[in-house]
């Protein structure tokens, strides 16, 4: 009686083909081999007949008899033993029916052209599989939709058109990851606008400025002068660029001294039910709107007490104002106040935008705040507000203020004003060693840089040809100043009435001892008195956000997605092929070897017999 195992040696010894048939519960099994000149055996406990005339083509006449029944089965041979021994003991182990209770007679009476093999055969390991074989074995494993036609159809014609199919998706399928990867590497992004009620929000910065740069009481003499030659018909552009240049020559000091001054404008400041005072507004100055007075600012102490928990007028800031017209010189054409609402952290230029609130009006300001958010680089070209490396493109950091394009744009008019003309415009802010740094010129030791004088011919015509390049935007200003990253905006609706009334007219002038009589007071409350009223018109913020359009994941679902719908491709594809790659293709000469010489050994320990009776 021979062992399952030894018949599977036999097999492979013989090179043989086999196959099995089965009958119902009354017969037995019964198999057989062929031979590769298709002649057979056979072998049953019970009777079997061998008909070698009718073995053409490998195809076998076998019968199963019992006592009750004789049947004839005609059983054509499957499969080959042209692989190892450990993959042919799997694959007999399923065709056998995990049964290795097989009975049979000696391997001499089998088959008398094994003879060689009729006491014992050794187990040998075929040598590695051949690149098409593998090629073949993996066509024919693999998930992925088509190969398996293309390669193991037996219709010449039909696996043409499967390798057509196959390869002209495969190509369309390159073709899109392609365009998905380089969109991917082009860093897109998508706006996103959405709006946010917050139960309280921190109240923006106001910044007002009179109109009237400079005091006619505190006016040089030769500004009086020109104001009586301006009467007679002078050019507004070319006093206001003498008052520059007058202005440009004096100190901070000097220049804050000869303009208004908030404790003197201010009649009356109210911040929801809690009273302001000057204390409250922080001093600058700007060249063209002379003393300017910011409420809120990132500079003031008290800033985080300016919290508003509900819209509308009445919960937002009201301000009365007497802008002193008596002080106006003859070349301010208006009267009033400069209005600037912005984020508490920037500094403010009224040059640049702002709201005219004339006197004899209450003026209605109410705002609508819009917070954006941009993406940094490689998606965008911004700069973070706060940034310790910020200094060199704005220079207003120094006195506590954030970054913003505007800051940026006036920092660089004045590095290339000290680049080209060797000294400081005494309008924009003078840090030494921000200017040095950005522009690569260093002073000589121990000296500072001087402040342009505007009343030198040569320096003023210097200092006035590169203010020209700026406004025609011909210097790299625009260019090396991003926006920044984060910042807010405030969209404003603006309505005014007339104001005050006579009977208000009286209580000013009962409480700021105005002493004036009626004629004088209308006068002035048409000339010099304002009202502002600031509020927020809602508590729902507007954000704008800018968002990566392609995220990781967002990246692996498009390629997955045109892979898997061009050629049922997944991840578990890529790693049958790359078991294909490490495992089968990619061991090397010397694991080969290793592997040869551990078979060789374990063949030369063990002899395995053919099947014995």
């Amino acid at each position: 009686m021979a062992s399952f195992k030894e018949l599977l040696d036999y097999f492979a010894a013989c090179d043989l083909k086999y196959y099995k048939t089965t009958g119902d519960d009354n017969s037995q099994h019964t198999w057989g081999i062929v031979n590769k000149n298709g002649s057979n055996s056979s072998n049953s406990k019970n009777t079997t007949t061998n008909n070698n005339k009718s073995n053409k083509g490998g195809i076998i006449s076998v019968i199963n008899s019992n006592r009750k029944t004789r049947r004839h089965s005609s059983i054509k041979a499957k499969e080959n033993f042209h692989f190892d021994y450990n993959s042919r003991w799997p694959s007999m182990t399923e065709i056998y029916g995990n049964n290795p209770a097989y009975s049979t007679a000696g391997a001499s009476d089998v088959d008398s052209n094994c003879t060689t093999t009729e006491t014992t055969t050794t187990t040998t390991r075929r040598k590695h599989r051949t690149a098409k074989e593998l090629i073949h074995e993996f066509a024919n494993s693999t998930s992925m939709h088509g190969v398996q036609h293309a390669m193991a159809h037996r219709s010449v014609w039909r696996q043409l058109v499967w390798s057509v199919l196959v390869i002209g998706f495969m190509g369309w399928a390159v073709h899109n990851v392609y365009e998905i990867i380089s969109d991917y590497n082009s860093h897109p992004f998508q706006t996103s606008v959405s709006s946010e009620y917050q139960s309280q929000m921190n109240f923006p910065a106001v910044t007002v400025c009179n109109l009237n740069r400079i005091r006619l009481s505190k006016t040089p003499e030769v500004l009086l002068e020109l104001q009586q030659i301006f009467k007679f018909g002078i050019d507004e552009t070319v006093a206001n660029a003498f008052i520059n240049v007058m202005l440009k020559s004096l100190n901070r000091r000097q220049q804050r001294e000869m303009g208004h001054q908030i404790q003197d404008m201010l009649l009356r400041c109210k911040f929801g039910n809690e009273i302001c005072t000057p204390g409250n507004f922080t001093f600058f100055h700007n060249l063209q709107h002379g003393n300017c007075y910011t409420f809120a600012s990132s500079q003031d102490s008290h800033r985080s007490q300016w919290l508003t928990m509900r819209a509308g007028p009445g919960n937002g800031l009201s301000m009365e104002f007497n802008v002193q017209f008596e002080e106006y010189l003859g070349f301010t054409t208006a009267s009033g106040l400069k209005v600037l609402i912005h984020d508490n952290g920037e500094v403010p230029f009224p040059e640049d935008g702002g709201i005219m609130a004339g006197t004899g009006a209450a003026t209605s300001i109410a705002i609508r705040k819009t917070q954006i958010k941009r993406l940094a680089p490689p998606y965008a070209d911004c700069i973070a507000k706060v940034d310790v490396n910020n200094k060199e493109k704005n220079l207003f950091e120094e006195f506590g203020f954030a970054y913003s394009l505007n800051a940026c744009q006036k920092s660089c008019v004045q590095k290339h004003i000290y680049k080209t003309c060797q000294c400081c415009d005494v309008s924009f802010p003078c840090i030494e060693d921000a200017l040095q740094r950005s522009t690569g010129i260093i002073a000589r030791k121990g000296s500072v840089i001087p402040i342009c004088n505007t009343t030198d011919f040569i320096t003023a015509h210097c200092v006035s040809v590169v203010e020209e390049a700026f406004r025609d935007n011909t210097l790299d200003c625009i260019k090396n100043c991003p926006p920044a990253c984060e910042e807010s905006s405030f969209s404003t609706t603006v309505s005014s009435v007339p104001w005050p009334t006579h009977d208000y007219l009286q209580t000013l002038l009962v409480q700021h001892a105005l002493h004036l009589n009626m004629t004088q007071l209308l006068k002035a409350a048409e000339r010099s008195f304002l009202k502002l009223e600031i509020y927020y018109d809602s508590l729902i913020v507007d954000k704008v956000v800018n968002q990566p359009a392609f995220t990781w994941n967002k990246l692996l679902s498009d390629i997955g997605g045109q892979l898997g719908l061009l050629l049922g491709f997944s991840i578990l594809t890529a790693v049958e092929i790359l078991e294909l790659v490490v495992m089968d293709v990619g061991l090397g000469v010397g694991l080969r070897s290793l592997w040869r010489r551990r078979i060789q050994k374990e063949g030369s320990q063990q002899e395995l017999t053919a099947p014995q009776t």
